[in-house]
């Protein structure tokens, strides 16, 4: 069975890992995806749903159509999130390249399967409630008892969208893994470092938050206020100002900065520390050895390298009480996948006296501006095999 060959890591050097969800996992990555899919989908008869974003990304179709074309047999449907930034968004100006997009999924799924869309509401009364709005889309498992396997592919999807959708389908999955009638859970994300340089954050907003479902109430419990917060941001290109609002709503005793490496750039880790070295290194005095590495190219190496970081801190603050830990995922969006896996595990997965208070804290903007628009990028394709099959008796 292909569902049942795990990538595992043994040895002393994760001997303090070995409770950890995901320390085996399941990841394919470029080569190996097309083959991955082809074989899971030859093994017996499967029915997939894939949830999607609708953006201007060039990226949109690109895991769908990956995956429907390794076979002819399976049906597919598929459900498309809706959402609109406001009138003010600069993501207007790419209607056009939308709209293509909605054209080449409708094309992909002729013949194969029904297409359902699903409109998340954005704002209310001025207030941003896009995170709230698609957990309440997703209230129970019953719509997705007829799959064998749901796909979400992020890679056109916000972040604030991504990250509470993510993890309520997790926390509905996890209410009885024993139940053999519920599908596998896949996230798939087309990355492309080289595209991801070209898309710009437009109006940031003045102030950041904690994302709904990572907001960790107990922040403000009385009774915790004094405990230390650890704040570890995932870094990636033309964050600074998103840096600084994050920094003025955490307030961290100790910063922890994760920088990607190995990566495509083999410099990118370096560029980095130039690009913040005013703001993290000069003015907040980061010391070097607080830095934190993690591949590019492997979110579950980020999620290990996080659990480790902030296990660590918690228990050498236990005569304190322990710490609270904030995650910022400023990068790419395979890296924040590691960052939303270890939040998801602190703040559902562990109780008692290994209980840490996890936030996620996030600045939303009104939209992106693409620069080089009609230049093609190289994408490479990523699937993770989050909960399900794969995992029985692991």
């Amino acid at each position: 069975m292909v569902g049942a060959r795990l990538h595992q890591e043994k040895g002393a050097a994760l001997a303090m890992t070995d409770d950890f969800r995901w320390n085996d996992y399941f990841l394919r990555g470029a080569a190996d995806v097309e083959s991955f899919w082809k074989d899971l989908l030859a093994e017996e008869e499967r029915r997939l749903l894939f949830v999607l974003g609708h953006g201007f990304d060039q990226r949109m179709c690109h895991g769908l159509r990956t995956i429907v074309g390794t076979s002819k047999d399976t049906p597919f449907d598929a459900l498309v999130i809706e959402y609109d930034e406001g009138p003010r968004s600069h993501s207007h100006q790419y209607s056009e390249l939308r709209e293509r997009n909605g054209e080449r999924l409708e094309a992909l799924l002729k013949g194969r399967g029904k297409l359902a869309r699903r409109r998340i509401t954005m704002f209310n009364d001025g207030r941003r409630v896009g995170a709230r709005s698609i957990t309440n889309e997703f209230q129970s498992m019953s719509k997705f008892r007829s799959y064998s396997d749901v796909v979400v592919d992020i890679s056109a999807l916000p972040r604030g969208l991504y990250f509470p959708l993510l993890s309520k389908l997790l926390l509905l999955f996890d209410q009885d893994p024993g139940d053999q009638s519920w599908p596998n859970l896949h996230v798939v994300v087309a990355h492309s470092p080289g595209l991801d340089q070209r898309i710009v954050d437009e109006g940031v907003e003045e102030n950041a938050s904690f994302l709904h479902g990572f907001s960790a109430a107990s922040f403000e419990r009385e009774a915790t206020r004094e405990q230390p917060r650890i704040w570890i941001p995932l870094l990636g290109r033309r964050q600074t100002i998103q840096l600084e609002r994050i920094y003025e709503l955490v307030s961290p005793d100790e910063i922890c900065p994760l920088l990607p490496s190995p990566a495509h750039n083999p410099r990118e880790a370096d560029d980095l520390v130039l690009e913040y070295r005013e703001f993290l290194f000069d003015q907040l005095r980061v010391e070097p050895q607080n830095i934190i590495y993690a591949s590019e190219s492997n979110p579950f190496e980020v999620y290990r390298q996080l659990m480790r970081s902030i296990v660590h801190y918690r228990e050498a603050l236990e005569p304190l009480s322990g710490c609270k830990a904030v995650l910022s995922a400023l990068s790419s969006k395979l890296l924040s996948l590691g960052a939303l896996l270890a939040a998801y595990e602190l703040s559902r997965g562990r109780t008692g006296d290994d209980h840490v208070d996890v936030g996620v804290a996030h600045v939303d903007t009104q939209g992106y501006r693409l620069e080089d628009a009609e230049e093609e990028q190289a994408v490479d394709l990523y699937s993770l095999w989050l909960c399900g099959e794969c995992y029985e008796g692991s």
